[in-house]
């Protein structure tokens, strides 16, 4: 995850945090020259300040945050994006001006949300849906599409995945939940309706919830084990379609895939084997 991801990701900054942040991040080519001494000055705060701050976005020291900060000027992921995600092409263009376009958006959208994940976070994930009894994922709308698509990789190695798709269904579905369930809620925004009373019920019934969703939009940290984030970019009404989370939150999901598959690779790969003469509804 960038040092800017890192950032944005911590809801519980001070004013006196969120400023020292924002310095490092717009005076990124000086501070990785400057010692702890010198961020001091250049913003009136005292050492111990600045190191609560650092260790606040998960790094261990000023040191720590000048290494980060280097790496990420290095891959020029603290750029502006070259691309509107929100309005991609224009009506001026013609149909590969479009297509050309939106594949360099899929890239960014991905590119970014890989920037996103936190490798330990990721592996408990994976580790959690892997030993699952059942999973059941609390979506609506467009996201719904991603959400069966997962069903469908899932129930291909032998691993039972829910989809309620109304609100009733989900009521139902975390009334019936237990500890041996695992709960994957995608959200966008992080603000869906649907998602606190569901929350509260899978609290009680004491169901792990993974959240996915975009980078500091985790309302709800007193009902979220995890939280893997993905791209901020995308304006939530001011666009034409949800072209980058759609892709983002593909993504996400087609990695935990890969993670769970590989957590058991050979039982994996021969139980596909195994169904596939049943599963092929081809003629010869």
């Amino acid at each position: 995850m960038t040092l800017e991801k890192r950032i944005q990701a911590c809801k519980h900054l001070t004013p006196a945090e969120t400023e020292i942040g924002y310095y490092i991040l717009t005076h990124a080519q000086d501070v990785i020259h400057m010692s702890l001494q010198d961020l001091c000055n250049a913003l009136y705060f005292s050492k111990s300040a600045i190191h609560r701050f650092c260790k606040k976005i998960g790094c261990t020291g000023f040191n720590d945050v000048k290494v980060q900060l280097s790496q990420d000027l290095s891959n020029n992921k603290l750029t502006q994006h070259d691309i509107d995600v929100n309005y991609p092409f224009t009506k001026s263009d013609a149909p590969m001006d479009i297509a050309e376009k939106l594949a360099k958006l899929y890239e960014t959208s991905v590119r970014d949300t890989m920037a996103c994940l936190e490798p330990s976070i990721l592996q408990d994930v994976a580790s959690v849906l892997f030993h699952a009894k059942k999973i059941d994922i609390y979506t609506h709308a467009h996201n719904m599409h991603v959400a069966k698509n997962f069903q469908d990789q899932m129930i291909t190695i032998g691993k039972e995945v829910n989809c309620p798709v109304s609100f009733y269904e989900q009521r139902l579905y975390a009334l019936a939940s237990d500890k041996s369930h695992v709960a994957l809620i995608l959200s966008y925004s992080g603000k869906a309706s649907f998602i606190l009373p569901i929350l509260k019920k899978l609290d009680e019934k004491q169901v792990p919830v993974i959240l996915i969703s975009r980078i500091g939009c985790n309302s709800y940290p007193q009902y979220v084990k995890y939280h893997l984030a993905l791209s901020d970019t995308e304006k939530l009404q001011d666009r034409i379609s949800q072209y980058a989370s759609h892709i983002a939150l593909q993504y996400i999901m087609d990695i935990l895939f890969g993670c769970i598959y590989n957590l058991d690779r050979e039982r994996s790969h021969n139980y596909v084997w195994q169904a596939m003469d049943f599963m092929d509804d081809r003629l010869d």
